[in-house]
């Protein structure tokens, strides 16, 4: 009885069942290796161009001190974050596609989750920092105000703050980081309905995408406005 009973329990623990699926022990059975393979090909790929770019923009800048600008310094932190997103979040993505499933543990996977969300958010507010730059310089709306090197400062390190304050919550209990659907990648946690959850992802959302997007869009629309008018 023992012996038949032992298959039975077995494959109900098998990653090809998504309840018992563990993304940190198994790759999904669903999925084949090869498409795994396929998938750390293209973020090596991704991965490496996004690295070289940014880097290149980051050392140019540092190199000419013509450059040197205080809009540049925007340009350079929207570098740094795109940066950081492909070394963090590409490089952890390329190797544990290579491997089919999370491998390093919970924490790596914490840690990807915080520093993806964290640094792809700088870089979205860092659009909207320029955004908001190229309409105060060209429409005027404060009369010839200009950006100076203290105005720049002053918004990366609001755009820092900001984007700490909405990606540390997930690591203190409001909400959390997880792996993704094919359990190579990981994120916040858009897949569960706790209260908690959805709070926080309704917040996120709002404060971190809608927000800045707002204030790209009507940026450059009041641009395009008076562009239009001159």
């Amino acid at each position: 009885m023992d012996a038949v009973r032992a298959p039975e329990n077995e494959s109900l623990f098998s990653s090809s069942d998504p309840a018992r699926w563990d993304p940190f022990r198994r790759p999904l059975d669903s999925i084949q290796p090869w498409h795994f393979r396929l998938l750390a090909a293209v973020m090596l790929v991704v991965t490496s161009l996004s690295l070289a770019e940014n880097l290149a923009v980051i050392l140019v800048t540092f190199k000419f001190k013509q450059l040197r600008q205080p809009v540049n310094y925007v340009i350079v932190n929207l570098s740094v974050a795109d940066f950081l997103v492909s070394l963090t979040g590409g490089t952890i993505s390329f190797l544990t596609n290579l491997r089919g499933y999370f491998y390093m543990g919970y924490w790596a996977c914490v840690l990807e989750g915080f520093a993806v969300t964290f640094f792809g958010i700088v870089a979205l507010w860092s659009l909207a920092l320029l955004a908001f730059e190229r309409y105060i310089v060209i429409c005027r709306p404060l009369g010839n105000m200009r950006l100076r090197g203290k105005h720049a400062a002053l918004g990366i390190a609001f755009v820092w703050t900001f984007s700490f304050i909405w990606t540390i919550p997930p690591t203190m209990g409001w909400s959390s980081y997880t792996t993704s659907k094919i359990g190579t990648t990981c994120e916040p946690n858009w897949y569960s309905g706790a209260y908690t959850d959805h709070t926080y992802i309704i917040a996120f959302f709002t404060t971190c995408f809608i927000v800045p997007l707002s204030v790209i869009l009507v940026s450059y629309g009041k641009l395009m406005r008076k562009l239009r008018k001159v």
